[in-house]
């Protein structure tokens, strides 16, 4: 996946970490980032208005736009999805993409900002992972690991895209147990001495992007260097977290087992990101109970634990609930279950007759890698890495083909 210029040490070292250097594609130099950088996929998706915007936005000129289908436009996937792989061929062959070489992107990303004014960045660094090293199945041992239940029905749709792709465009955000942020102090250091790849503006409120190359031996050996600090580290060989895509990583690696003959498949690009980053905002999800009789409530609340002044733990409330749910629901079958991102929404929601609301004061993040450790992943749900603004954008992209 590397020139051959990039020495083999390097290379080598990081491969030992689940990690290889790809070769990087980006927009032509002519065309406006700010209108090829388009939102993950996932987003937005019962807002058809903010991909109507994007659209206006994009115009007729290239964009990410046209290498992805967004959910909210599923409708239209009979439509779209021919299009999409066409494109992604003629982007290749009229130049649209080309290489900036073989490296890695430390990418800062401007979300916000500080009490004090002065801008809250985001820090992250664009690698391709080795699959081999990943696996989503919950107790395994491996260096990558999956965060949350995999849901086996949703992978076939997304392997399907994958297979007919010529290109893939990371979303996917890989947490990095890096309480010191010493990948992040590296690159900070060195940021100067980087070529810088691009510097605008995100769409839509997405804030502010910058990227720089790491393509000198010495550098990916300062990498290198850091990633084996946070191995001998880590806990039962338990180097990186999914964060962010899980369900399309794990259709990246359905992938790779399918055709083995295709070695571009081995690899996924991603962000890592240090489950620690001042800029990395993680937010609880909330439970709704709807449709109750509004005269159980009160035992309800004592079955589950939810009358104790202290919050529940969300690892043993959920498969409680579940079993409880699917008992209650044969006497009463419009009972459900559903999940709320805003606090404030949850609590208006839960004072309705027949709603139970069911909040969360926080997220520890100090908690990620160990709850995966005790209990293989967290349960459906549990977290939100930052508000959909802040989510991945597509820039770089690698050939899969």
């Amino acid at each position: 996946m590397s020139e051959n210029r990039i020495g083999a040490g390097p290379l080598q070292r990081l491969q030992r970490f689940g990690i290889s250097v790809p070769e990087i594609l980006l927009p032509r130099e002519d065309i406006p980032l700010e209108k090829f950088a388009v939102i993950a996929c996932d987003q937005h998706s019962a807002e058809p208005e903010y991909w109507e915007e994007t659209e206006k936005i994009v115009g007729d000129t290239p964009s990410s736009l046209r290498l992805m289908l967004p959910e909210a436009w599923l409708s239209r996937k009979e439509e779209l999805e021919p299009k999409i792989n066409q494109t992604m061929d003629s982007y290749l062959q009229e130049g649209i993409l080309q290489p900036a070489g073989c490296g890695l992107v430390y990418v800062r990303r401007q979300v916000g900002e500080k009490a004090d004014g002065t801008p809250l960045i985001r820090h992250g660094l664009v690698a391709a992972i080795d699959l081999t090293c990943y696996d989503y199945v919950p107790g395994n041992h491996n260096r990558i690991r999956a965060t949350e239940a995999t849901v086996k029905e949703r992978l076939p749709e997304r392997i399907h895209i994958r297979e007919k792709a010529s290109l893939e465009m990371p979303h996917v955000l890989v947490m990095l147990d890096d309480e010191e942020n010493r990948l992040t102090q590296l690159l900070e250091s060195r940021k100067d001495q980087l070529r810088r790849l691009y510097d605008f503006d995100l769409m839509q409120d997405g804030g502010h992007i910058e990227g720089y190359f790491i393509d000198s031996e010495e550098d990916l050996q300062r990498v290198a260097d850091v990633m084996k600090i946070l191995d001998q580290k880590c806990e039962d060989g338990f180097l990186m977290a999914v964060g962010d895509g899980n369900h399309s990583l794990a259709a990246a690696k359905e992938t790779f087992l399918a055709h083995p003959e295709n070695p571009l498949l081995r690899y996924a690009l991603v962000e890592l990101i240090s489950v620690y980053d001042e800029g990395l905002s993680f937010h609880p999800i909330h439970r709704l109970l709807m449709n109750l009789d509004p005269a159980d409530i009160p035992e309800i609340k004592k079955t589950l634990g939810l009358d104790q002044d202290q919050a529940p733990d969300l690892q043993k409330l959920q498969p409680a609930m579940d079993e409880w749910l699917e008992s209650y629901r044969k006497d009463h079958p419009k009972a459900e279950l559903e999940y709320i991102h805003g606090e404030k929404e949850c609590r208006t929601l839960g004072e309705k007759p027949g709603n139970l609301a069911i909040v969360f004061d926080s997220f520890e993040r100090g908690s990620f890698f160990k709850t995966v450790l005790e209990n293989g992943n967290f349960v459906r749900k549990s977290f939100s890495l930052g508000e959909a603004r802040e989510k991945r954008y597509y820039l770089e992209s690698r050939k899969i083909k």
